[in-house]
């Protein structure tokens, strides 16, 4: 908000407010507030009356502040329901296009009626001010609001996603407040609406307020918000911001709904609130949430989702998350709170598959690969394969998950992910990392572009095999690359026959029955997952009937892929490994042993190896028998 002139709202013919040097943050407060003294709401509660803040329209205006203070301009406010947020914001809007000049504003609705709404709020607030602020008006109808100074607040719908690809087109915005996001329709309206924002004027301010519901479109942007921390600013106002939501102590509803102390869930919650906000939830108010969670919103998950706690909790779905949510909530935090580390790759695709290099790189987002763990020479892996094809109408990842498999759980090592590869690239990539993580099974999507890549594996094996490749990849140490994979062979359960086939083909039955597999192995932790990325895709996939997908625009490659690699681990090696105890506790001790003194386990480590040999014999053996 810099702005070097002094800037008058001085009312003619009456005192008004004092004329003050216009500044960031906390120094334009004072004269923000002595602006609003001036509007006038129609408020449910208590007719047309005085624009008095709330605590939570308080908190709201101090979490701009502190941004504006630190120069951030892009704030995304996740809120719950029925917190005035809108409402403060809407005088935020009138404020600025006062005292500043020449500015081209939008206020962006999800819905026409939300439109009318906002406008109409917005002609109390003009009727409300004095004659002389009033004067500075041009014209205001339904299509926007124009004053004197140069300044235009254009009124725009958003839409859904058929009639909202041109929102922003032919625009050029340094001023947007954007409402109910969640409500939108349209990414690409969105990402047209984000190219026409202005990134240097002196005075731009960009304010994206809404209710979670779901992982929708404003996911995205509260996530992008999230890991923008230079430039953007992402803040949650929750319920119990709002001294409103609150019974007195003397009320009736406060002595039935209060018991003298909190149950479990709601401990559990007040910590992590106190803990994230610095707020203390009060008796009175935990007896106003008890009384509207059971007297006017019965459903635990809807009531979540209109007065959340936190951040996390505001994301929840009602009834459709096909993976528990607060279990995702938790390894989320686990991962960063314990800052699972991996190493980070980028491939550079070369004209075949011994040109193409792999480059280490420092950041997360230039990383096609993440590898959590290197490969242990003893160790049983399941490779899931999802080739981007398809399954959805916006752009897909190829995608591999591996996986360490032990008696009673899989163990995320390595990820691949990328847009980039052409198919027959895929294959390189999926030729490397079986050559690094031996003994490996391979579980491929073989409908659309999966025989192209499995068609290219087999064109590298006759290479090898001819010795076109030989000397190279022994200077590689590439030269066994395609000797340890295993396909991943399927055979339909009602079938009498002896009949396999490669790889994995999708159905509508067959989808249900590995992602239910795959949402049981994570439900029981004998799933254990490294990847923010993939519990992220985990936390957008919801079933609707007989339908799982990813909500909206989301990804599900990685999700899938881990369903791929758990099938092949609970067909073909989970029983093997139960038979010789090979659970994660053993297998980790013995490794343990070993690596601090190679000497004092030789017998166990030749132990080790016959079963190993010998596990690696009876898989070849089944695998044998279903290729006969």
């Amino acid at each position: 908000m810099p702005s070097a002139k002094p800037v008058s709202l001085r009312p003619r013919g009456r005192a008004g407010v004092r004329a003050h040097a216009y500044r960031p943050g906390h120094r334009w407060r004072n004269l923000f507030l002595e602006f609003i003294g001036y509007l006038t709401i129609d408020s449910k509660e208590t007719g047309v009356s005085p624009l008095k803040l709330y605590g939570s329209q308080t908190r709201f205006l101090d979490e701009l502040c502190e941004g504006l203070d630190r120069g951030v301009r892009h704030f995304v406010c996740l809120k719950a329901r029925q917190l005035g947020i809108s409402t403060v914001s809407l005088a935020i809007d009138l404020f600025w296009i006062l005292v500043h000049d020449g500015l081209q504003g939008a206020l962006i609705t999800d819905t026409d009626e939300n439109r009318v709404k906002f406008r109409i709020l917005l002609e109390r607030y003009l009727e409300s001010l004095p004659l002389g602020m009033r004067s500075g008006i041009v014209r205001h109808n339904k299509s926007n609001l124009v004053l004197k100074n140069g300044s235009v607040l254009d009124y725009v719908v958003a839409g859904g996603r058929k009639t909202g690809g041109g929102l922003g087109r032919s625009r050029a915005w340094n001023f947007v407040h954007a409402t109910e996001c969640s409500g939108w329709g349209s990414e690409a309206g969105y990402a047209s609406m984000i190219a026409a924002l202005a990134q240097k004027h002196p005075d731009r301010l960009y304010i994206f307020e809404s209710t979670a519901r779901g992982y929708n479109l404003f996911w995205d942007i509260w996530q992008e918000a999230q890991k923008d921390t230079l430039t953007q600013k992402a803040f949650f106002i929750g319920w119990w911001s709002n001294e409103n939501y609150a019974f007195k102590e003397t009320s009736r509803e406060y002595k039935h709904y209060w018991d003298g102390k909190p149950d479990d869930g709601e401990a559990a919650l007040m910590k992590e609130v106190r803990e994230q906000y610095g707020v203390t939830v009060k008796p009175e108010q935990l007896a106003w949430h008890r009384w509207m969670r059971t007297a006017k919103i019965s459903a635990d998950d809807l009531m979540a989702q209109e007065y959340p706690w936190t951040e996390e909790q505001a994301f929840v779905m009602t009834g459709k998350n096909f993976f528990p949510n607060s279990r995702l909530n938790e390894d989320i935090r686990w991962v960063h709170e314990n800052k699972i580390l991996f190493k980070a790759y980028a491939y550079h695709m070369g004209e075949n598959f011994l040109a193409t290099t792999v480059e280490g790189v420092q950041r997360s987002g230039l990383a096609d690969l993440r590898v959590w763990e290197e490969p242990h020479p003893n160790g049983f892996y399941v490779m899931g394969v999802d080739p981007a094809y398809g399954r959805a109408d916006y752009q897909d990842n190829h995608c591999v998950q591996i996986y360490r498999c032990y008696a009673d759980c899989l163990v995320q090592v390595a990820e691949y992910a990328s847009v980039n590869p052409e198919t027959y690239q895929l294959a390189w990539v999926m030729a490397h990392l079986a050559g690094c993580y031996k003994n490996i099974w391979i579980n491929i999507e073989v409908n659309g572009p999966g025989p192209a890549a499995m068609r290219e594996l087999k064109h590298l094996r006759e290479l090898m095999d001819q010795g076109q490749l030989q000397q190279a990849a022994a200077d590689r140490k590439l030269e066994n690359v395609l000797g340890n994979m295993r396909w991943y062979l399927y055979h339909r359960p009602d079938s009498l026959g002896a009949g396999y086939a490669y790889g994995w083909k999708t159905t509508q039955d067959n989808k249900l029955l590995i992602l239910n597999q795959m949402r049981d192995a994570y439900a029981l932790r004998a799933l254990r997952i490294r990847s923010i990325p993939l519990l992220e895709e985990m936390q957008r996939v919801i079933q609707d009937g007989s339908l799982i997908e990813a909500e909206g625009t989301g990804h599900d490659d990685r999700v899938f892929a881990t369903a791929l690699a758990n099938k092949a681990y609970l067909e073909w090696l989970r029983s093997s490994l139960i038979a010789n105890g090979a659970t994660y506790d053993n297998v980790t001790k013995q490794e343990r042993v070993q690596s601090q003194n190679p000497n004092a386990t030789l017998v166990d480590q030749l132990v080790q190896d016959f079963f190993s040999v010998k596990e690696s014999e009876r898989v070849q053996a089944r695998l044998d028998a279903a290729w006969r």
